[in-house]
């Protein structure tokens, strides 16, 4: 049973061969006078050309470009900031992302920016909404958080050590062009990352507290067996079109509420593992892949029957001959051998990830609500996300 909701995806996907030749003409259809590029601090789109190609094509129909580079993993707010000061002195009126989740989530914040008088960390620390943002558009170069098309941003005040998110529809990419050849050179290591990302962020949404079977939770489960299926093959033919094309796509309908509309989600798997990347500054797939499977074994016993149908959909488990709770820990742990078999650590200590700190990682978690916790499919207490970590560590 869908619960009620109000969905409405209005960044626009062009995907395919090619398709970064059409971004002059294309924002240059939408009146856009002044560009600010944004991108990551590699040296990727120096030595393929791309960032120059770009640049050239968005001048040749008559728009100004500025450029600021530097963006990192889990991306720190001095840089938005630098960014913000920018945008308003050069008077620019889209932000233009070329890269991935990092850099995109710090051009919509640099978006929202660009249109606030007060300082941009006040919409993450303050609860100040965003209601007005100038338009993003995206060159997505690594697959991974699904934020081209998302409503979300995630940045790290790198002076307090505090990675907070912010959520609104102002900020929801206007464009984003998706060419999957872009992604054949991207490191073994940064692939498995986005994989993990991806298949997280349907667990967050699946697992929900509504026993019930419908079309979003069938939806769900066949993106999640496409992933199981090619996740690790990506990795041995990482120039296979079929591939990577199919990767660049489930990492946008993992993410902007296709298969999560109508239903509460969780997200406390993600909620602990921020607080991990802000204090260790520790990859976000590597926070996800070392926790998710010590969430599922803390929580399954309240969604024993999803859980079993989880194992027998996503990874064929046999659900004839064991009992659901037998079928659910088979899943949970066929969860965390797909993650191996990406090259992911399962542990804290295999990703050598402070297990001495716990106290200090719950006491960064802002808990709410009523009940003061977080999650959605069990609500989780200050003790219970300890117990997680605990959990996490013995692995």
């Amino acid at each position: 049973m869908l619960l009620d909701f109000a969905l409405c995806i209005r960044t626009r996907f062009i995907f395919g061969t090619g398709v970064t030749d059409k971004i002059g003409a294309e924002i240059a259809a939408m009146g856009v006078r002044s560009v600010l590029i944004h991108h990551g601090s590699g040296s990727y789109l120096r030595t393929n050309s791309l960032l120059k190609r770009i640049g050239r094509d968005i001048v040749a129909h008559g728009i100004r470009v500025t450029a600021l580079g530097g963006v990192l993993p889990n991306p720190r707010l001095d840089t938005v900031r630098a960014g913000i000061r920018i945008a308003k002195e050069r008077a620019v009126d889209m932000v233009l992302a070329i890269g991935g989740g990092s850099v995109i989530d710090s051009s919509k914040a640099i978006a929202a920016g660009t249109l606030y008088d007060g300082d941009v960390w006040d919409f993450f620390s303050r609860g100040v909404q965003i209601t007005a943002a100038i338009p993003v558009a995206v060159v997505l170069t690594y697959p991974a958080a699904g934020s081209e098309s998302g409503t979300v941003a995630v940045i790290n005040n790198a002076e307090t050590h505090r990675k907070l998110l912010v959520s609104a529809p102002a900020i929801r990419p206007t464009l984003a062009f998706m060419d999957p050849t872009l992604t054949f050179s991207l490191p073994r290591r940064l692939t498995a990352y986005g994989v993990t990302d991806m298949f997280s962020h349907l667990c967050e949404r699946y697992f929900a507290p509504n026993q019930n079977i419908g079309v979003i939770d069938r939806m769900a489960e066949g993106i999640m067996k496409t992933l199981v299926e090619i996740g690790p093959n990506v990795l041995d033919a990482p120039d296979r079109y079929e591939y990577r094309a199919e990767i660049m796509w489930i990492g946008s309908i993992a993410h902007n509420d296709t298969v999560g509309i109508g239903r509460i989600q969780d997200w406390a798997t993600h909620v602990i593992g921020n607080e991990l990347s802000a204090l260790y500054d520790t990859p976000h797939g590597v926070t996800l892949s070392v926790l998710m499977g010590s969430w599922m074994r803390y929580v399954y016993a309240d969604a024993i029957t999803r859980f079993a149908r989880y194992a027998q959909k996503v990874f064929d488990i046999d659900g004839t001959t064991a009992s659901p709770k037998e079928v659910a820990l088979q899943g949970i742990e066929a969860t965390e051998r797909f993650f191996q078999s990406l090259g992911m650590p399962v542990s804290l200590r295999e990703a050598k990830i402070r297990c001495d700190q716990f106290p200090e990682i719950v006491s960064r978690i802002t808990f709410s609500g009523e009940d003061n916790a977080i999650g959605g499919l069990r609500r989780l207490k200050a003790d219970d996300v300890r117990a997680i970590l605990e959990l996490a560590a013995e692995r």
